[in-house]
């Protein structure tokens, strides 16, 4: 028969939690009676909570209402904003991704950079809620960063004009006629219709004996929504295993299956990925890898294979919280490794072995969750993408594997069929 818990058992699980529930409320209750100015309970529990969820992983966090609707708006591929995306390490601001043709990317913001301040503000106290509402304004206001970068001995100003960010996430081109190149910059709600419009026009302008095969790249993609990432996947792949999850309990363990029409038939893929490679963009590098549809070429990813979780609130703010890894579709985790290319090419501008141009990856994350199983801990690399692209190695190897002037054992793998 089981027994009554024990509250004064320091053993019992939830005596523990209602001791520790107790002595949060008697700090916030002494707060409230005791501090020197009146302070608003509402900022308290906020801080409070800013706080707790801050404590576990760099991913997991709390917005409230304002920024929770800003967030949505950005996955479905239009907002107003900067069009920059950040992140809090350490107390400070960093710049995880500029979305191109964005007014970050034209004012010359780059990836790992801090931004200091906003219009002569500091950030280093403020929550990241609070750094992303300093960054909205009206369209056409200007925003003053002060910007430290990695290299550069003093801090430095950058105005950015705050504009509408429209993001057309799947850029195509013909390249020589022979070779169809897709660059997926994210995934957000409008993916996979804006890669099924790509291909079909790609297709149209390529003649079928004339068309060597796909390059897609998957260079500096932050990532987005994992039900796009698998559709896609879908699109090259057809039907198979994308990705499975796995969290704490072993009974809500998922895998998810692409049951799509494969819209490229049987051509060749080689998928470029570099160190801002992340999060879908490495789901799908990785599930094309061990589903042996594409080569991967380039450098290692960055290693974000955590899944957030995202709760909607009674009063519309939101919890977004890890709850679980991914895996690839033969079970290698993405978390704090990344994703191996098959063939490693480097890219021969020195710019790109630069300080401002390395990351490492999710593993170089304070409080970043560890590899599962004691597994050894990687990820990241040069992100950097040359403008012109007769300068960029990595796509013209590519280009050369396609086309049969570079021969390499990793390409064209043999396809597995599940």
């Amino acid at each position: 028969m089981a027994q009554p818990l024990d509250p004064d058992d320091p053993g019992t699980d939830s005596a523990q939690q209602i001791y520790e529930l107790g002595r949060f409320a008697a700090i916030y209750q002494r707060i409230l009676s005791n501090y020197v100015d009146e302070p608003d309970p509402h900022k308290l529990i906020e801080a409070a909570i800013d706080g707790m969820v801050g404590s576990l992983d760099p991913h997991s966090r709390y917005v409230d209402a304002h920024a929770f609707r800003d967030m949505q708006r950005e996955l479905t591929g239009k907002f107003a904003g900067l069009g920059v995306e950040v992140s809090l390490d350490n107390g400070a601001i960093v710049v995880k991704h500029t979305l191109e043709d964005s007014p970050a990317a034209k004012a010359g913001l780059l990836a790992g950079d801090v931004i200091l301040s906003i219009d002569g503000t500091p950030l280093q106290s403020m929550s990241l809620d609070d750094v992303l509402r300093k960054m909205q304004g009206a369209v056409g206001s200007t925003a003053r960063l002060s910007i430290q970068r990695t290299g550069r001995p003093m801090a430095f100003d950058l105005a950015v004009t705050r504009a509408i960010i429209a993001t057309e996430t799947v850029q195509t081109q013909e390249l020589g006629r022979d070779v169809a190149y897709i660059r997926i910059v994210e995934f957000d709600d409008n993916t996979f219709g804006s890669l099924h419009k790509a291909t079909d026009k790609l297709q149209a302008d390529i003649k079928p004996k004339d068309l060597k095969g796909y390059i897609v790249d998957l260079r500096n993609n932050p990532g987005g929504l994992l039900g796009q990432a698998i559709t896609v996947s879908a699109g090259f792949v057809g039907k198979g295993v994308v990705v499975s999850v796995r969290g704490r309990d072993p009974n809500l363990a998922k895998v998810f299956i692409a049951n799509g029409a494969d819209l490229i038939g049987d051509k060749p893929v080689i998928v470029l990925i570099n160190g801002g490679t992340a999060s879908a963009a490495e789901i799908m590098a990785g599930a094309l890898q061990d589903l042996k549809r594409a080569t991967i070429l380039g450098t290692r990813s960055f290693g974000k294979g955590s899944v957030q979780t995202v709760s909607r609130l009674a009063d519309q703010s939101a919890l977004i919280l890890t709850t679980a890894r991914y895996y690839t579709p033969l079970g290698r985790s993405i978390q704090a490794e990344g994703i191996e290319p098959d063939i490693l090419i480097l890219q021969r501008d020195a710019e790109a072995y630069s300080d401002v141009h390395l990351t490492s990856g999710e593993a170089g994350l304070a409080r970043h969750l560890k590899a599962p199983d004691g597994e050894e801990e990687g990820g990241g690399s040069s992100f950097y993408v040359p403008v012109d692209a007769r300068d960029d190695t990595q796509l013209n190897a590519a280009l050369d594997l396609l086309r049969g002037v570079r021969l390499n054992p990793a390409f064209p793998p043999r396809r597995l069929t599940q």
